[in-house]
């Protein structure tokens, strides 16, 4: 074992050396590799599920979108792995259907297209379970539900004591920040039992000269494409909103000397929620830090009001969206909250945004206001029909932004006619 670990530590770039610790804990369930191109990160997948198939007793199957891309992909990827770790005498390889077995033990190694999900939940073996997954190209699937409808076919109950199990992705961060794969693995928020790391050409060692040099012309032509094709970012519309954005954990010390408080709320319509933000606004470092948030669908006025009440927040005045002016005057009139309706007027959004963005930093504990860090962190810019970056933010999932504007408002015109 003290052999393998040690040729492990030799295959693998040092970027990944923490990825291979995290596939053998059996509490991180989801390792997530994504990057930029030439980052070595379905390598070095390949290179960790043949060892944990040689180490466990269980099968894995390897999952891509579509069934005609597996073989010159996943396949030749694990077959190379097998030989680069000199195992090829332990390992046969199958063709039709695709499939790698380990002959000490007879456990393998299958692949199967996600176009028929049938044939995944199906996967059944009198002797090992399936215990082990590698999602290849994970953006190419159109939503989480895709994806999760297989993961949770292959979690059929508890496996013996020393299995686990383990489901490795491995992607290219699109270039929209409003796809699924990005709102759920750039975020600073991600579940206990989950892994993400990022990797780009500079963590390959083993990368070619000839990589290296159209990745730094690139670079020299297209700085965004370089950025979005080589490091992997999701570059959106090309121009990054809100670059003054700082996650960190906002203390109850912090909170204790905080004595500039705004509040602001958006309404909530149909299926939209309803979004409340309290922040405190430091005029003189022109930083805001968010503190707490009520976000919520189908919250009533009354239920909404019982919560400011609960808070304590009630008494200090809210600026709501004055596209509910009998909602603002249900919870001034009715539930006793000091509330009023935003100015806006024209240019308003715009200006807000571009007030916000201007600020020295926007401080978000995830902790406290989770949903307003994913709306920070994932909006972008509306684009033209030729894609290119218009002066305002896309009109979808940024209800708490708006909150933010309202709650600001009078420091925004505050500052506007200071700077007449």
């Amino acid at each position: 074992m003290m052999q393998i670990r040690k040729s492990m530590k030799q295959l693998l770039p040092k970027a990944f050396h923490k990825s291979w610790i995290m596939a053998n804990k059996p509490d991180i369930l989801h390792v997530v590799e994504k990057g930029g191109r030439g980052s070595g990160k379905s390598s070095d997948i390949a290179i960790m599920l043949i060892q944990l198939i040689m180490r466990y007793p269980a099968n894995a199957v390897c999952i891509r979108k579509i069934d005609n891309t597996l073989e010159q992909s996943v396949y030749e990827q694990l077959k190379w792995a097998i030989e680069i770790q000199g195992v090829g005498h332990l390992f046969h390889a199958n063709k039709s259907p695709l499939k790698l077995t380990y002959l000490p033990r007879g456990n393998y190694i299958i692949f199967r297209g996600a176009k028929e999900p049938e044939r995944i939940k199906s996967l059944k073996d009198a002797k090992f379970p399936f215990a082990f997954c590698w999602i290849e190209e994970l953006a190419e699937f159109k939503t989480e539900e895709d994806v999760t409808t297989i993961t949770n076919s292959l979690l059929r109950g508890d496996l013996d004591d020393g299995l686990f199990y383990k489901f490795f992705y491995s992607y290219n961060p699109p270039k929209r920040k409003q796809s699924w794969v990005n709102k759920k693995y750039e975020s600073v928020l991600q579940a206990a039992n989950t892994y993400v790391h990022h990797s780009t050409y500079l963590d390959n060692p083993y990368v070619a000269k000839e990589f290296i040099k159209e990745a730094e012309e690139t670079k020299k032509r297209n700085i965004k494409r370089f950025e979005w094709e080589y490091l992997g970012k999701a570059i959106g519309s090309g121009v990054v909103p809100f670059d003054n954005l700082v996650f960190r954990k906002i203390t109850n010390e912090e909170v204790s000397y905080f004595d500039n408080i705004r509040q602001g709320n958006d309404f909530g319509y149909a299926n939209d929620p309803n979004a409340f933000i309290r922040l405190h606004y430091d005029k003189k470092k022109r930083i805001i830090y968010m503190l707490d948030e009520i976000y919520e669908v189908k919250l009533s006025n009354r239920n909404l009001a019982k919560k400011l009440h609960e808070k304590d927040y009630h008494t200090l005045l809210t600026t709501c969206d004055s596209a509910e002016p009998k909602s603002i005057d249900d919870l001034r009139t009715e539930f006793h909250c000091r509330v009023e309706p935003a100015k806006k007027g024209a240019g308003s959004v715009e200006h807000g945004e571009k007030w916000l963005d201007d600020l020295e930093a926007i401080v978000i504990d995830p902790h406290r206001t989770p949903h307003a860090a994913t709306e920070f962190e994932n909006i972008d810019y509306q684009v033209d029909r030729d894609g290119n970056p218009k002066n305002r933010l896309e009109d979808k999932n940024n209800h708490l932004i708006d909150a933010t504007r309202y709650a600001l408002e009078q420091d925004m015109e505050q500052s506007r006619f200071e700077s007449w």
